[in-house]
């Protein structure tokens, strides 16, 4: 029994030195509060609505929940952490403990239509989750950067960005993120919100009707063509 308490202890030890490294490691902090991809997961596409963090503080905390509502770069929305995050010098937030933080995120929208919808992150330390939800519906990242900055304890330490993307979604209120079963000893640096509306594609009777008309106005040129002879 005394030496499973103590096995046990150690794992715990050992936890908590892997987070006190991957959260105040020179190599882990290299960059932060700067997007490293080369370009936007959107590209030149105008933004209808837009929300990012990138300097995280706690605007409220209530039963583990723990919520920045404020928007550093633009945008209105909240985000919310559940767990035992924590913040660190660089104003990341840090999951250091097993069991993992999970994010919540509202990005307050202020039109309606359909719309192409990102969720872009940028964290440092292990890797974390690639699957995150929008009202429900699943995406996979798709990485953007990638940087190796060595190991912690034996654990790859590396600097990643990346986004979700979900095509073509009915906006008609605001909009609804998870990004679940996130990876502890991961430092989440930044995080964006964003929707570029796609264009109205007719619908089929639209083509019927173009069709007609212009079947109409070919008959009646050939008309006044045939009356003029």
């Amino acid at each position: 029994m005394a030496f499973t308490m103590i096995k046990v202890f150690m794992m715990k030890l050992s936890a908590l030195a892997l987070a006190t490294g991957l959260a105040f490691s020179s190599s882990a902090f290299a960059t932060i509060n700067a997007w490293d991809s080369a370009s936007t997961p959107w590209g030149s596409a105008t933004i209808t609505d837009y929300a990012e963090w990138n300097e995280f503080s706690w605007d409220s905390v209530s039963d583990n929940n723990f919520t920045d509502a404020t928007p550093d770069v633009a945008g209105s929305g909240t985000l919310t952490a559940t767990g035992t995050p924590t913040i660190t010098s660089t104003d990341n937030i840090y999951s250091w403990q097993e069991n993992a933080t999970s994010y919540n995120a509202v990005l307050n929208t202020s039109s309606t239509g359909v719309f192409d919808v990102y969720l872009r992150v940028a964290v440092l330390g292990l890797e974390p989750s690639t699957t995150a939800y929008l009202n429900g519906v699943a995406a996979t990242a798709v990485e953007t950067f990638y940087q190796y900055n060595g190991t912690q304890f034996g654990l790859v330490d590396a600097e990643r960005e990346y986004y979700f993307l979900w095509s073509d979604v009915s906006v008609d209120s605001n909009l609804t993120f998870t990004w679940t079963d996130l990876t502890a000893h991961t430092s989440l640096d930044q995080l964006a919100l964003a929707t570029v509306a796609v264009a109205a594609v007719p619908e089929p009777s639209t083509y019927g009707m173009l069709a007609l008309g212009l079947g109409v106005l070919a008959y009646a040129g050939r008309r006044s063509r045939k009356n003029n002879a």
